[in-house]
């Protein structure tokens, strides 16, 4: 009797279910709309939302695109250029007709991403929206009956209505301060009793999702049925699963639970199993559905680190700042954010960092397909000094948490970029959005005072480039280089004898949260100025057109493309020691890079291996940067490159393994000639390499003795039957006992004796006194320059404090006989570091523009200089070498003993036959 009546009840309860089939009905308002411009505000007073509007515009678009606003007359090298600028009031208008469906029901206009609004229907206003980062939606109900109807949307992108500072939501700098209407523009009917919110939280513990459910009940139906529809889709298969009938009364909020049992798969950056939960309220007289995608994972902080569904992960991070050249603004679509992601997940990248900005859904939904984990922000960079802007971010989050939450890949959130002021402010709105939302984990900024402020209570995570216990020290850094008005000499990769033992163990040790490194790199490559030709959408590429101006000018017109190949392969390695020194620190959190693309703004920061397209420069490969951004990675510690013969090379070898599974493969090693030839070779005797992090594999030990000339050898790492592997460049030089100069005279001065030896023919090696060049000369600065030199330099100027040499690195021919003893790249390399450090390039400019020196010094790309760190003329009838790196003063450095060693063997060679000719005087004005 008892299994009877319970199957009546089930009878009864599915007779009252509604038809699965149930979508809501819209109107599609994309395509035509009329339009005007109304610079001088005049619009509303006017009414022009009561009159047919004489241009016409396509939506979704903006203006840009659409070729409206004022022809753009700056030519700024700040940034990349619009090609039509407009920042004011616009007016949209499109007629409608609505059907007699949509009769007495609840109606929404939609509006996916905008600026701040305020929407008529025919004469009436429906009301004013400031959201700029999801969706602006009114409420049109009273206004829509059937027949035709007119809506007028004003749109005002004056920044002055979202003071919000230079953010990349809007900023010229990157995205555009565009006025338009992007994706989804439409209208939605349903009853008015409707479902109003629906938010998923995963509970992978007990198998099971708790929904909550928001009913907008305008109608006060007491109760219905409520049906729960889910459908599990992974590797290309959806599943539908049972459903859940409930008969419910309709409350405001209701709080329903849906056991998924074995059906739950766990969501990570390796498997991306993915829901789609479609709840539905049913009664006699209303049926509303709505679906939401979710994903059963558990982002959480424990400790110092991350952890997905129980198992420490680390955060590889780049930083996106919407740079999108063709359009100006992100992509509105699935596959665009899909190829995107794709593209940095083949350079190792698991974790995107949305500086001042969030993107739309389709980047949401595209991560939740790749297995990328997001931290976005709010539109905010500076003092939060305002309590109405205070509330203006706060309902900014409100709306982005509503509207985005339910994706897995939403597993972070900051309130801006480098607040430097209203912290109390701050942290008002992120607890009240905590209390909100506690789905993603939350911090209290992007490097707040640029790291020297403590973490809130409410913080689950820190991010900056250093922390504030010793902060102006090398030692609270959580990066390798900073600006130099941010560190004494831009930091650790310009002021410590390169190793590969660096790591951030002080900021973990007095961080008791995991620590993201803020913005690492900033690596300034040189620009191949091929690139301007790909600027053919709203943006245009006048920034560079003025830098290759002045290369040409310069007298260096063409050598764009080898500077960027040898200032990038160079920039490409001080990214590698950036990663690793993060990824060998114990118990870190993961870094953000700044970057893998280009940044076309503050001034041109063409930072990144990749152009602002995304697409690659060639300067290295995925494969070998994946050595160093990996789930798995291979890391080699030992104190030095430079090495002796009389040397026994040590070195730690550790594993970060971050991955799914535990390695159980053989780990080995070979140290080897550039051509391949083995020198030593080991293997390492591991059973299992948990994935827990950091794991001690042993060590190498290897004895010199045995090669006799200088070399370049490549320590090679790898896991056996995997694509996993590193390798590192190290220096073996022979003992030197003495210098042997021969009949070549070595000055440190041009003084009469040294001009008279040249008039009698004799071989002359010149380096110069610093203080007698320092005016015409640049000091030596061993990592690019950082971010972009203009900018910094002002910087450094307002506020007092040293300017940054702003090279880029150096250029040479590895088979030019003065490296005959010298083994080197085309680039500058960890061996360098003594000799540039100890340098001044001289400035060239005044030779002929065909002069181009032996070891050239990269100029960044505002500056432009000829600069010469070694170089060689014919003067009168004696040959001169000249040589801007002290290294007579190096004498404990084997790499600079043997440059100086190397340079004298060529000038007392056939090989030093200098062709470029200068008399006396010519030669003075060069000093």
């Amino acid at each position: 009797m008892k299994y009877i009546l319970s199957l009546l009840v089930l009878t009864f309860m599915a007779s009252c279910a509604p038809k699965s089939n149930y979508k809501r009905s819209k109107i599609n308002l994309e395509g035509y709309w009329k339009f005007a411009l109304d610079s001088n505000a005049v619009g509303e007073n006017d009414t022009w939302f009561s009159s047919i509007l004489n241009d016409s515009i396509i939506l979704p678009g903006t203006t840009d695109q659409n070729n409206k606003g004022y022809k753009n007359t700056d030519t700024t090298s700040m940034h990349l250029n619009r090609v039509y600028t407009y920042e004011g009031i616009a007016w949209y208008q499109k007629e409608v007709f609505i059907p007699e469906s949509f009769n007495n029901k609840h109606i929404t206009l939609n509006l996916e991403r905008t600026k701040t609004s305020k929407v008529w229907i025919d004469k009436h206003v429906i009301g004013t929206s400031q959201i700029l980062q999801s969706t602006q939606k009114f409420d049109v109900s009273d206004y829509l009956s059937p027949g035709k109807h007119t809506i007028t949307i004003k749109i005002n992108n004056d920044l002055k209505l979202t003071p919000y500072g230079n953010v990349h939501i809007y900023s010229n700098d990157t995205q555009t301060n565009w006025n338009g209407i992007l994706g989804n523009l439409f209208l939605e009917a349903t009853d008015k009793t409707y479902i109003k919110n629906l938010q998923v939280y995963p509970d992978i513990k007990n198998k099971k999702i708790t929904v909550n459910l928001g009913i907008e009940n305008k109608l006060n139906i007491p109760e219905g049925t409520i049906v729960l529809n889910v459908e599990k889709t992974i590797n290309g298969t959806t599943t539908k699963l049972p459903s859940k009938i409930i008969q419910q009364t309709f409350k405001k909020e209701l709080v329903l639970d849906y056991d998924l049992g074995e059906n739950m798969s766990l969501w990570d950056e390796y498997q991306q199993p993915l829901f789609k939960l479609t709840a539905t309220i049913h009664s006699d007289k209303i049926t509303d559905s709505k679906t939401v995608s979710f994903g059963m994972r558990e982002f959480k902080a424990k400790g110092t680190q991350f952890t997905i569904n129980n198992r420490v992960t680390f955060l590889r991070g780049k930083h996106e700042a919407a740079v999108f050249p063709i359009t100006g603004f992100p992509p509105m679509n699935v596959k665009d954010w899909v190829n995107i992601y794709k593209i940095a997940k083949s350079y190792g990248i698991n974790h995107y960092r949305f500086h001042t900005y969030c993107p739309p859904e389709a980047a949401f939904t595209a991560a939740d397909q790749e297995g990328i984990y997001l931290q976005v922000e709010l539109p905010f960079w500076g003092g939060l000094d305002s309590d109405s802007i205070m509330k203006m971010q706060r309902r900014e989050g409100y709306a982005m948490l509503d509207a985005y939450a339910n994706h897995p890949s939403f597993v972070m959130i900051s309130p801006g970029n480098e607040i430097w002021g209203g912290h109390e402010r701050v942290k008002k709105n992120m607890t009240a959005l905590k209390l909100h939302d506690n789905r993603p984990l939350y911090t209290m900024g992007s490097n707040n005072n640029i790291g020297y402020m403590k973490p809130e209570p409410y913080s689950d995570f820190f991010v900056g480039a250093r922390i504030p216990e010793n902060g102006n020290a090398t030692i609270g850094h959580t990066r390798l280089t900073h600006a130099f008005p941010d560190a004494i000499d831009g930091g650790i990769l310009n002021t410590k004898i390169p190793s590969t033992t660096t790591t951030f163990k002080f900021p973990v040790d007095h961080i008791n949260m995991p620590i993201i490194s803020h913005e690492i790199g900033q690596y300034q490559i040189y620009p191949d100025y091929n690139e301007i030709k790909k600027y053919k959408g709203v943006l245009k590429a006048d920034n560079l057109e003025i830098f290759k101006q002045r290369l040409e000018k310069s007298g260096m017109k063409n050598m764009d493309h080898i500077f960027q190949k040898a200032s990038g392969a160079w920039s490409a390695l001080c990214y590698k020691a950036e990663m690793e020194a993060a990824i060998r620190t114990k118990g870190f959190g993961g870094f953000q890079l700044l970057d893998l693309q280009d940044f076309p703004g503050q001034g041109t920061a063409l930072v990144g291996v990749l152009d602002a397209f995304m697409d690659s420069k060639n300067v290295v490969t995925p494969k070998t940067w994946k050595q160093s951004c990996n789930d798995i990675v291979l890391l080699a510690e030992f104190s030095k490159y430079c090495w002796t013969t009389n040397d026994t090379f040590s070195a730690k070898v550790v594993v970060a393994n971050y991955s799914d599974s535990a390695i159980d493969n053989t780990v080995t090693w070979s140290l080897n000639k550039p051509n391949g030839a083995t020198i030593k070779q080991g293997t390492f005797d591991t059973k299992s390499i948990a994935n827990q992090g950091l794991s001690d594999i042993g060590s190498i030990q290897a004895d010199f003795s045995d090669i006799k000339t200088n070399e370049k050898l490549i320590l090679n790492l790898s896991i056996s039957n995997s694509a996993y592997s590193n390798s590192y460049p190290i220096w073996v030089y022979q003992p030197i006992e003495k210098l042997e100069p021969s009949e070549i005279v070595i000055t440190e001065t041009l003084k009469t004796s040294t001009l008279n030896a040249l008039k009698e023919g004799k071989s002359v090696l010149y380096f110069p006194d610093v203080n007698a060049i320092k005016t015409n000369s640049i000091p030596g600065l061993f990592p690019p320059d950082f971010w972009n030199y203009e900018m910094f330099k002002n910087i450094s100027i307002n506020s007092k404090k040293p300017i940054s040499p702003g090279t880029l690195g150096l250029l040479t021919d590895p088979n030019h006989p003065i490296f005959n003893s010298f083994p080197t790249d085309f680039h500058t390399n960890w061996q360098w570091f003594s000799i540039i450090k100890e340098s001044h390039s001289l400035v060239l400019d005044k030779l002929p523009k065909s002069y181009l020196p032996i070891i050239q010094v990269i100029d960044n790309l505002q500056r432009n200089h000829k600069l010469g760190l070694i170089f060689e003329f014919k003067v009168g009838n004696g040959k001169l070498l000249v040589c801007m790196s002290q290294l007579q003063k190096l004498v404990d450095k084997p790499e600079a003993l043997h440059l100086y060693k190397s340079i004298l063997n060529y000038m007392n060679s056939s090989d030093f036959n200098p062709e470029q000719s200068l008399d006396i005087s010519s030669l003075k004005t060069i000093f």
